[in-house]
């Protein structure tokens, strides 16, 4: 059989081919030659960057092998106290020589370093899993696509949640639960803004006070970044208003102003306990209103 040498040409070609993310097969196809003549083109181009690293950092890598020990010498202080003995020789970064551990090109192995290769994480495991299932189930809308029958506000467990800062200084904020259709009220404290911690705060009120949700409606707060999880255990769609359209929460802003005359814009959080939140948040559902005839939220949740 005759054989013919890759011209210069072909072996650009190759290796544009290659960078675009093709296959040997399909970048033989294309060029019209056997795919084992890619390979061992690819096989010599290794080799020879190999070679030609070998040959430049000859004294560098020497130095590798004689003196790393993953038990109490680790590459990086292999590299510095190379830098520093030899410090006009040919030497490259502790970045760099990870690389090459990765890449095959020198004789360390990646098992035998100080530290283990970390594995990427799916998004199928842990906390992401949730993010997944909202998703695929639509847990988390946006609020235009809030049925129209819960404008009507004829059901109870439609809830609207926001937060109330205290001093700007300060972590500790209110979280504010009020149903859409009685105006019942439910203040928590908070002592930060984390939004895995608020998340479970929420969800251990709502089950410990047995409150009914049949939706939930929030702003766009950092510290609600995560609400879907409470969500989707309690089986409810969770909406999220618009930037800066604090009126598609306007049983929130209404009743955020309520709660302010007890506790005024600025003031600080940080002494005031649960128990005087329950205090306010029984005497503002006790507090006759003209928009129900001047009965109280609890009158009109008892006859729901």
């Amino acid at each position: 059989m005759n054989y013919t040498r890759l011209s210069e040409k072909k072996k650009v070609e190759i290796d544009i081919l290659l960078k675009q993310g093709l296959s040997m097969r399909k970048v033989a196809n294309i060029l019209k030659i056997s795919h084992s003549t890619i390979s061992r083109y690819k096989a010599r181009k290794i080799i020879g960057r190999k070679d030609k690293i070998h040959a430049k950092y000859e004294v560098f890598i020497k130095y590798l092998y004689d003196h790393y020990d993953r038990r109490n010498k680790s590459i990086a202080v292999c590299v510095h106290l190379f830098k520093k003995k030899y410090q006009y020789a040919p030497s490259v970064s502790v970045k760099q020589v990870y690389n090459w551990i990765n890449n095959g090109k020198i004789e360390i192995k990646r098992e035998g370093t100080c530290y283990k290769k970390r594995r990427k994480q799916s998004l199928t495991n842990g906390m992401m899993r949730h993010t997944l299932w909202n998703l695929q189930n639509k847990t988390i809308l946006p609020i235009s696509l809030r049925p129209k029958y819960i404008e009507k506000r004829d059901e109870l467990g439609h809830l609207e949640i926001d937060s109330i800062v205290g001093k700007r200084t300060e972590y500790q904020l209110i979280i504010c639960i009020v149903d859409r259709c009685t105006r019942r009220v439910w203040l928590i404290k908070a002592e930060y803004k984390q939004e895995y911690y608020i998340n479970k705060l929420i969800y251990d009120y709502i089950i410990k006070n047995n409150i009914t949700v049949k939706s939930i409606t929030i702003d766009n707060g950092l510290e609600f970044n995560v609400l879907g999880i409470t969500a989707k255990k309690l089986g409810v769609k969770l909406y999220k208003c618009d930037p800066y359209c604090s009126f598609q929460r306007g049983t929130n802003e209404r009743m955020n102003a309520i709660v302010r005359r007890y506790i005024p814009k600025g003031y600080s959080l940080k002494m005031i306990p649960q128990r005087y939140l329950d205090d306010i948040s029984f005497n503002i559902n006790s507090m006759p209103r003209k928009m129900f005839d001047f009965k109280s939220s609890f009158d009109i949740e008892m006859k729901r």
